[in-house]
């Protein structure tokens, strides 16, 4: 009997995100481009014949056990199949946390598909992104594993090709709050902040620019070189490119303490292995 998996877990690219309405419930109506990007968490997962689940990460941050997703997502398995499902998880975090790519949300989409299969469930595609939807909006997609256009909250996609340039990601040393900026979002009602979020490719990029002030500055330096975007809700902000001199005087003016990378596009994602 398989005791343990290895999945890895795709990072994303918000090419362009529009938030349209809040809804009743809460949340929020969006539009928009997800893209797969080679930038990998690793996750180990382990059946467990302990009474609860233990999740380990790589990472200095408290997000480990209850305060992980990926707990929540293993509970909320047990709940679904009413089996009693435990696992010893250890994340390997390599995608910036708080960063707008998506890795809190990887990770639970790995882990759900991990569990299936390694527990041999045989749950659907349909099952798990349903139960993924309710751990948070971007996981569906995750499930899914194909570039798409998203509209309702994130959880409705229809697939797209992948594009075919280069990113460079620059991923400032900040961490950016999903659920800040999105109340950021609603209590705004300065009209100039509004009318640049709807000009912006990203909603957010103006709340995040005026909520974090030194950082404006190098964004606009940076701007002049190269179309600036910002994924998510932030922090991370990326430029594509096709060849690596367009790049060059771009990478000069990145402050050394922040990380970047050089990325690709995936045309869709290592997890479809499993559920496919």
């Amino acid at each position: 009997m398989n005791q343990g998996i290895t999945l890895v877990c795709p990072a994303k690219l918000n090419l362009m995100l529009q938030v349209l309405s809040k809804r009743l419930d809460g949340m929020h109506e969006i539009h928009s481009h997800f893209q797969l990007i080679n930038l990998f968490d690793e996750m180990t997962i382990q059946k467990s014949n302990a009474s609860n689940s233990w999740i380990s990460t790589d990472s200095p941050l408290n997000i480990e056990n209850k305060d992980n997703i990926v707990y929540q997502a293993i509970s909320s398995l047990r709940k679904y199949t009413q089996l009693d499902i435990h696992c010893k998880i250890h994340i390997t975090k390599n995608i910036p946390i708080g960063g707008g790519l998506g890795g809190g949300s990887s990770n639970a989409a790995a882990a759900l598909i991990g569990i299936n299969t390694l527990y041999d469930l045989g749950l659907s595609v349909t099952e798990l992104m349903n139960i993924g939807v309710k751990l948070g909006a971007d996981v569906p997609f995750f499930i899914f594993g194909k570039n798409a256009m998203a509209s309702g909250i994130g959880e409705v996609l229809q697939e797209t090709d992948c594009v075919d340039s280069k990113f460079l990601i620059i991923s400032p040393d900040i961490h950016s709050s999903t659920r800040e900026m999105f109340a950021a979002w609603d209590e705004s009602n300065d009209s100039d902040i509004s009318e640049n979020c709807m000009e912006c490719s990203n909603s957010f990029l103006p709340l995040f620019l005026a909520r974090n002030k030194d950082l404006q500055k190098i964004y606009e330096e940076l701007s002049h070189l190269q179309e600036i975007k910002l994924s998510g809700t932030g922090s991370t902000m990326f430029c594509l490119y096709k060849d690596h001199g367009e790049i060059k005087k771009t990478l000069k003016k990145i402050p050394t303490k922040w990380r970047h990378f050089f990325c690709e596009p995936l045309q869709c994602s290592p997890l479809l292995e499993y559920i496919t």
